[in-house]
């Protein structure tokens, strides 16, 4: 258990101390200064203490461990007082702290914040307290707002925004003045890196071969020993953003024409000049993504901003617009006919070596093709990346598929087998249904304690005993907070009702699920194969000239007559090739 600084008066009101120090900044009070004033007030005021603290957590939301850790002993009434050094300290936009201050108020908490003074006992003091937090969440929309107009007034610039360094790139950096004149800023430069441009060059003259593709340039590339930035082998999701990536593209005017025709975006003063496209530099996107919950997400292409930079292209403009062309391209052609028809085994074949997904490839069956096609199971890793990265074989579909078949069926004769997987798959049941149930019970307890909650919601309304516009607010929180309740609890009940039956299987029922399944394999469809084989395989692991078969039975839906029953065995059985 974490040790805290603690300071218990028997008797004597207690109060907790939070305070937080953000990662993103060193300015400010220090987090031992903020504590010590804390604790002068309260050895003031006569009060006991526990200290909690954060460090490096934004104040952005209330997602921090200690203040969870307070908040859940305020709620538990063990506390009379909560103080801060500052508000901002506490919460740092308007509906958390309005929300944490009517809960305060319920509880009967008190709430005091060194720097401003407050007495949330009195309604003026209440009053002081909302105004200087509305203040401040304007002063900080305020600021980023700032942030945005220097981000812009970078991309005007064309310098390099920061974050991780790109392939073809290093960086050097240096102090200049903020736009408003206040303060500098690092900024950051990029410099071409002529080794890694040097491959990013290849990569693009590979890509615009005859029968070049992003899957190619990545064999090619790990079998050359040509490695990312990190040292790591290429996959075709990084070599997709190297190819469409612009900072890599000359400003020149091929390229000009390129974007003029086809970017949708916003065009900084510097990049709508043509005569600033002149060959000298490369290109730069700015304001693709913005913030979304802890992550980000890319923003449309119209909110874009295209400038030139200051650092040097090295792929001409005619160049880039051949791959863009052909990527798009090959981005809108449709899927090969018959593809998707291929083997009811593809999503469940792995490779034994390297544990790769193994994906469906075709070849012709002789140099006549009008002969058709083989189709093999092949490892992604060799296939994508390099034969050097996993030496597995590739396999028939067909064979594989009767091979599978024909060791289901086999358990028909094979008692003991089918007791030991009954046993276990019986265990298993109860082992995942037991839990799920336990969270269904708690799910409607919680139902029960929120509709409680709002009849007493209700009756202070009637009672005229908390301000109506409190009760609205909290009122609309408790019935967001059932919906989310009933719907992880629905999901619960349909988790239970598809997968996890009450009655356990005998050896009996199992026996003539079997013998039906291997009566009515050959005259069902493709696609309820495919569902019925994904109810009975969870995986078939190929090494070489074995194969692992792991089994698991459920519903399906190809044969109805048998909905009812539930087995979710696992076999593993390595099994011999022929």
């Amino acid at each position: 258990m974490k040790e805290r600084q603690m300071k218990i008066i028997p008797g004597a009101p207690l109060a907790a101390i939070y305070t937080r120090k953000s990662r993103a900044t060193e300015m400010g009070e220090s987090i031992e200064n903020q504590i010590a004033r804390c604790i002068a007030l309260c050895d003031y005021k006569g009060w006991g203490y526990i200290v909690y603290v954060d460090y490096d957590y934004s104040g952005k939301d209330t997602d921090r461990p200690d203040f969870f850790e307070m908040m859940k002993k305020v709620r538990n009434n063990e506390f009379d007082y909560v103080v801060v050094y500052h508000i901002y300290r506490f919460a740092r936009n308007m509906k958390d702290f309005t929300i944490l201050m009517d809960e305060f108020q319920e509880l009967e908490v008190g709430f005091t914040s060194i720097s401003q003074d407050f007495d949330t006992s009195t309604p003026t003091g209440r009053a002081a307290m909302y105004m200087t937090a509305v203040f401040g969440q304007l002063g900080r929309e305020d600021t980023a707002m700032q942030v945005r107009d220097n981000m812009i007034y970078l991309a005007e610039k064309g310098r390099w925004n920061g974050g991780p360094v790109p392939y073809g790139f290093d960086t050097y950096s240096e102090l200049v003045e903020y736009r408003d004149g206040e303060g500098n800023k690092k900024i950051t430069y990029l410099i071409e890196n002529e080794g890694e441009s040097a491959f990013i060059k290849k990569f693009a003259e590979w890509y615009l071969e005859t029968n070049g593709s992003i899957r190619g340039n990545v064999t090619k590339a790990n079998e050359l020993g040509y490695r990312t930035k990190r040292g790591a082998y290429w996959n075709s999701s990084q070599m997709s953003r190297i190819l469409q990536n612009p900072l890599y593209c000359i400003a020149d005017e091929d390229s000009y024409e390129y974007f003029k025709d086809n970017f949708t975006g916003i065009f900084s003063d510097k990049a709508r000049k043509k005569e600033n496209w002149n060959g000298t530099h490369g290109l730069m996107f700015y304001n693709r993504r913005k913030p979304y919950k802890k992550t980000s997400r890319l923003r449309d292409e119209t909110e874009w901003i295209l400038s030139i930079g200051e650092h040097k292209g090295f792929i001409p403009g005619e160049t880039f617009a051949k791959i863009q062309h052909k990527l798009s391209k090959n981005k809108s052609q449709p899927p090969r006919t018959g593809q998707s028809i291929r083997s009811p085994l593809v999503g469940l074949v792995r490779c034994g070596r390297c544990n790769s997904a193994m994906s469906i490839f075709g070849s012709h069956k002789t140099s006549d093709k009008s002969k058709g096609y083989y189709h093999y199971f092949r490892c992604l890793t060799r296939e994508i990346k390099s034969k050097i990265l996993c030496d597995n074989s590739n396999v028939r579909a067909d064979i594989l598929e009767d091979l599978v078949l024909s060791n289901i069926f086999a358990l028909i004769d094979n008692e003991n087998s089918l007791k030991s997987i009954l046993e276990a798959t019986n265990n298993d049941i109860e082992d995942k249904r037991t839990p799920l149930m336990s969270k269904a019970n708690k799910l409607k307890s919680d139902l029960s304690n929120i509709d409680s909650e709002i009849n007493n919601l209700v009756d202070a309304l009637s009672k005229n005993i908390l301000p109506e516009l409190m009760i609205k607010r909290k009122y609309k929180d408790l019935e967001n907070k059932k919906i989310e309740v009933r719907n992880e609890l629905e999901k619960i009940n349909i988790e239970l009702s598809n997968n996890y039956y009450e009655d356990k299987f005998d050896i009996d029922t199992v026996k003539k699920y079997i013998k039906n399944l291997k009566h009515n394999y050959k005259d069902l469809s493709f696609e309820q194969k495919k569902e019925l084989l994904n109810s009975i395989v969870k995986e078939v692991s190929m090494d070489r000239n074995k194969v692992k078969l792991t089994l698991y039975f459920l519903p399906g839906k190809s044969l109805q007559e048998y909905n009812d029953l539930a087995l979710c065995s696992h076999m593993d059985k390595d099994l011999g090739w022929r």
